[in-house]
């Protein structure tokens, strides 16, 4: 990203900050060889974001898989917050004059607060009705409701955590301890987290290295494996 489009994004998100208002985040990523941090936000308090954050986890499997080249943008995916949010998120592909991929400008929106008056609006008119309640018409309740399943993405404030995030959810599937891992299952977790795109992350081989109780010279060699698997 040159100098004249960091200006006019950056510009753009301010502007944008103000005019959508609080419920929205507006965060600009500049992507390089070697990173991918904000460098603009506006209402970051919503994901607890701010100025060097990295990309969140959902967008870098959508960089790793490559989205950006047959897509111009990503509409009304769900996220969700630090603090527990529901976020409506939606994220545009900013390419360079020969189609490059030089950052990202990303909205997100809040609706908790829309979803509480709305609450509140069917509580007047008597729509919202609780198992037990007296009506004039009788009550069927489904009393096994599915529980809501794991955010569909998350927001890190750090590329640390970041890193952390993503490497924990995926050791979660293997039922030993780090230490007793094997090279094969290590190996396994590598191109996983290759996959969704961990080795973006400036700096995310020595994280790797501490969360896989290894050597910053190991993670190295299955990069190395792995890169030598995709040729």
């Amino acid at each position: 990203m040159d100098r004249e489009m960091r200006r006019q994004y950056t510009g753009l998100v301010d502007f944008l900050g103000h005019i959508l208002g609080p419920d929205y985040e507006v965060a600009l990523h500049e992507l390089k060889d070697d990173s991918n941090e904000i460098i603009a936000i506006a209402n970051g308090e919503l994901t607890g974001r701010h100025l060097g954050s990295p990309l969140s986890n959902k967008m870098l499997e959508y960089l790793t898989s490559h989205l950006y080249e047959t897509q111009d943008y990503v509409l009304r995916f769900e996220s969700t917050a630090i603090t527990g949010k529901k976020m409506c998120s939606n994220s545009l592909f900013i390419k360079g004059p020969h189609n490059e991929l030089a950052g990202l400008l990303c909205i997100n929106f809040d609706s908790s607060r829309y979803e509480e008056l709305a609450g509140k609006v069917m509580d007047l008119c008597g729509g919202k009705l609780m198992p037990g309640t007296e009506s004039g018409t009788s009550l069927i309740v489904d009393r096994e409701l599915p529980s809501a399943g794991p955010a569909a993405q998350a927001y890190p404030t750090s590329i640390a955590g970041a890193t952390a995030s993503i490497v924990s959810s995926v050791v979660a599937n293997y039922p030993v301890e780090v230490d007793r891992l094997t090279q094969d299952e290590k190996m396994d977790i590598m191109e996983t987290l290759s996959r969704k795109g961990v080795f973006l992350l400036k700096g995310s081989v020595s994280y790797v290295a501490k969360e896989l109780h290894s050597s910053e010279a190991s993670i190295y060699r299955y990069l190395g494996k792995l890169n030598s698997r995709q040729k």
